[in-house]
């Protein structure tokens, strides 16, 4: 009664309405009868005792005379049978009492159940202050010490103000009597003070006396010092004017060196012109003697067209046969990319594997580093190892094989079956779902002729829609029947009931529906048929067309052979054009050549007329050496006669300077010994400055 999505899914197949008729014992004595018409268009009529009521005054009736529908305790279907057993004993006590009992004891529970929550409440309230007034308690204790620690303090701040105000007191007492010490002592420091005063008189006296020989002194070397300072300027200024000297000195000798360096490179230069002239007038003889080299040059010009023109022929073929290539290479490279798509529908199901059960996309991947451990193969999810030729038809097998298979593994050997099972399952603790291949071959699962079904729309059975491994493909003929069950289309969909009444199948696909039908074995072995509607592929979406891989791998294997022809064919060419080069780089140098031994004569001439023009030239700017040399040994004497007299001069003044740093030494000795007669009378008066000094402090 609960697997129905309508009320229409009641009505039988060629029916136009259902009738249910509910005959219910009165309590007078007399029964009421309850009659519900339901139409296709999941319309429903009542009518009660014979009489149009509604499904209101039916729901009346009902709750009158105590039946409850709903209640699992007095009804209980087998559809809700798993509900009855999940109820709790409390759920269990309810429904029994509102099934069995007076109408009054559940409303009676239910206020016992109330009351029973508001008693908790209160002990939970009641719990809640007394905690809150021990809580209150507590920090009353804590107060009371901090109470007491505070009228302590108090005490002790008193305390402390009274001894303040006492030792003001004791202070002024204690530096009265230490004034009334001091003012004794310095009495006798007083004393002492104009004693040593009058004994360090006759000291001071001879201490002035130094310190004013040292500072005449000081004055003498000071003014020697300006004096020195000056005389070193003018030896300085001397000096300067020698080296000016010396530098034109310099000059005139590097200006004649020069001149000759000059000369011997007008000399040389000459030299050479006359040798390059002589060369050039011998080229010159040779060029008059050439006479065919107008029809050497043609011919060669002839020669380099030709091969120019062949350059250009190859240049055309090389040109269509990149073009070739180039065209073969992007053929191919949309192959491989249609080949990566193809490739990437595995990693695509891999992806939904692992939305939908992650321990069988884990136990893939385990499976795909250890099939040596198994003896004979095993085969991955079977959502997995499922080719469909058409992803349109992918809803059909997605709604054929359950879900638990789809993630399962399939093995042939048992052994490796429980091999697989205690790994993943024990070790890894992945919950995977592992079936074994059935022993029949898979040619034993024939499929009936189709032809006999054709009339009715069917043209493949579920089987021909997709391609699977053998050991899948056998387990899938024994345990769904892929071989046995037929699809149809838009035809089938229409003849449905003449399909049910003829065709003699179990189950059966139009486009977007399943229908299963099962036969009473008792009785008229009447018919029942129930379907569904299909829903949209989602594990076998993602699929690949074998036949067109087949087709792309044939057409890279061609293109490949194409474009290493077409490759071949570039590389002959290249060898013939590197050829034709090198025969047109000989016939441009052999070209060049004769041009210029043909502009040789006219060329030699120019060149033979400019070197003798050079030749000329460079005769005039000769340099007359002697001359030049007695030029620069007159000017250098004249420096030297300059330099002479400036050396006089310079010392005479280092005389001079000799002199005075003479006369600042002796007074540099002099200061030095009236600093010692200073130095010793300021030692003697050491002891008594300090003890003056003291006694000044203590008289302040």
């Amino acid at each position: 009664m609960g697997r129905a999505t309508s009320v229409g899914d009641f009505i039988k197949h060629g029916r136009e309405s259902a009738l249910i008729e509910v005959e219910l014992s009165g309590t007078k004595g007399r029964n009421y009868v309850i009659q519900r018409k339901i139409q296709k268009n999941n319309q429903s009529s009542w009518l009660l005792n014979g009489q149009a009521s509604s499904l209101k005054n039916v729901e009346e009736l009902t709750r009158k005379l105590n039946i409850q529908v709903g209640n699992l305790c007095q009804f209980l279907p087998q559809e809700k049978v798993a509900d009855f057993v999940k109820m709790s004993p409390q759920e269990l006590l309810e429904n029994t009492e509102k099934a069995v009992g007076p109408p009054e004891m559940f409303e009676q529970h239910q206020r016992l159940k109330a009351s029973r929550t508001a008693a908790k409440e209160l002990e939970i309230s009641y719990q809640n202050l007394s905690e809150h007034l021990n809580s209150e308690k507590q920090k009353n204790a804590r107060m009371q010490q901090e109470v007491e620690c505070f009228y302590e303090k108090e005490n002790h701040l008193q305390k402390v103000t009274a001894l303040k105000q006492k030792r003001g007191f004791l202070e002024y007492e204690a530096c009265r009597q230490d004034f009334i010490q001091a003012n004794e002592r310095k009495q006798a420091l007083k004393k002492r003070l104009h004693e040593a005063e009058a004994l360090n008189k006759p000291r001071q006296r001879k201490l002035d006396k130094a310190c004013d020989e040292v500072k005449a002194i000081e004055i003498k070397i000071t003014n020697k010092t300006a004096e020195l300072r000056q005389l070193g300027e003018k030896a300085s200024r001397q000096m300067k004017s020698l080296e000016a000297l010396r530098d034109k000195v310099d000059a005139a000798e590097d200006e004649l060196k020069e001149k000759k360096v000059t000369e011997q490179q007008r000399r040389s230069r000459v030299h050479m012109y006359h040798q390059q002239l002589e060369g050039l007038r011998n080229q010159l003889r040779e060029a008059e003697n050439l006479d065919n080299l107008q029809q050497e040059l043609a011919e060669t010009c002839q020669k380099m067209s030709a091969v120019n023109s062949s350059l250009g022929q190859m240049q055309q073929k090389k040109d269509l046969a990149r073009e070739r290539k180039n065209q073969i290479i992007s053929d191919m490279t949309a192959i491989e990319s249609e080949l990566g798509q193809a490739q990437n529908v595995r990693n695509q199901r891999l992806t939904k594997l692992r939305q939908m059960n992650k321990d069988a996309h884990d136990a893939t991947l385990w499976l795909e580093q250890n099939r040596a451990r198994f003896k004979k193969p095993i085969y991955e999810p079977i959502m997995m190892t499922i080719n469909m030729h058409n992803r349109d038809t992918a809803k059909y097998i997605e709604d054929h094989i359950s879900y638990q298979d789809m993630v399962a593994f399939v093995c042939e050997d048992p052994d490796d079956m429980e091999l697989i099972a205690k790994t993943l399952r024990d070790e890894q603790d992945l919950r995977i779902n592992v079936v074994k291949v059935p022993q029949e071959p898979l040619s034993s699962y024939n499929s009936p002729p189709i032809q006999q079904l054709r009339r009715w729309g069917f043209q493949k059975y579920l089987r021909d829609l997709f391609d699977a491994p053998e050991g899948v493909m056998r387990y899938l003929c024994a345990q769904y029947r892929v071989h046995l069950i037929p699809v149809g289309d838009s035809t089938t969909r229409n003849a449905v009931d003449a399909v049910i009444r003829q065709a003699g199948l179990q189950c059966f696909y139009t486009e977007n529906h399943k229908y299963t039908i099962k036969r009473s074995k008792y009785g008229s072995r009447e018919t029942i048929s129930s379907s569904k509607e299909l829903k949209e592929a989602r594990m076998l979406a993602m699929t690949t067309d074998v036949a067109h891989l087949q087709e792309l791998g044939a057409n890279m294997l061609r293109f490949g052979e194409a474009k290493a022809y077409v490759q071949s064919e570039i590389d002959a060419i290249q060898r013939e054009e590197q050829s034709l080069q090198a025969q047109m780089e000989s016939l441009r140098k052999k070209k060049k050549d004769l041009l210029q031994l043909k502009g040789a004569k006219s060329s030699l001439t120019e060149k033979i007329r400019m070197k003798e023009e050079n030749i000329v030239r460079l005769e005039q700017e000769a340099i007359d050496l002697e001359a030049a040399e007695a030029r620069a040994i007159s000017k250098i004497r004249e420096v030297k006669l300059l330099k002479l007299g400036f050396l006089q001069t310079f010392l005479t003044a280092t005389k001079e300077v000799c002199e005075v740093s003479r006369s600042r030494v002796c007074l540099c000795l002099c200061q030095a010994q009236a600093n010692l007669t200073k130095h010793k009378v300021e030692n003697e008066m050491s002891k008594t400055s300090t003890q003056l000094a003291e006694m000044q402090v203590w008289r302040q």
